[in-house]
């Protein structure tokens, strides 16, 4: 059944069925907050684990946070089902968030490129292992939305310096 939801053909399905249904609170705690916490305790392990081997390879690390891996996919659907949930009356919080769905696909695209540097930057300054995934998933998400973020904002300059010239000449 597992080699169903293996690569994004499986996201999409699993997708599709998050999306239709919902968890009630109890569900959440009941079943969210132990598969949460497994995919980390297997993500730490293995990461730990790879990270002990002195001659250890980019492909050895990254076996424990890849998109595919099962831990992975346990730490996603409770969070996403929580997101779900999730229900804001201010207009502030509102707006945050739907700019940052926007720019989400962007954030996507680009984070992989982060997401090994973060690690190595996070273990050349000594974070604890227990945190140098969080964290470097961190650094890689701000990373990659400053980036992502930084290229609209050059096209806004960009267009509005031209305009500007334009009308100056």
């Amino acid at each position: 059944m597992l080699y169903y939801f293996a690569g994004f053909n499986g996201y999409l399905l699993l997708g599709h069925y998050l999306r239709n249904h919902n968890w009630t609170g109890r569900q959440l705690c009941g079943i969210g907050i132990p598969m949460f916490a497994i995919g980390y305790a297997v993500t730490f392990l293995g990461f730990r684990r790879m990270t002990s081997l002195p001659d250890f390879t980019d492909e050895m690390l990254e076996l424990f946070f890849t998109y595919c891996s099962l831990n992975v996919v346990m730490m996603t659907i409770p969070v996403f089902m929580l997101c779900k949930r999730a229900n804001f009356r201010s207009e502030r919080i509102k707006k945050a968030l739907a700019n940052l769905t926007l720019c989400g696909f962007g954030v996507y695209m680009i984070h992989y490129f982060f997401t090994g540097p973060s690690v190595v930057l996070m273990r050349a300054i000594h974070v604890p292992i227990y945190l140098q995934i969080p964290c470097a998933a961190v650094v890689a998400f701000c990373t990659s939305l400053f980036i992502f973020k930084g290229g609209d904002l050059g096209l806004i300059i960009s267009s509005r310096f031209s305009t500007y010239s334009k009308r100056s000449a």
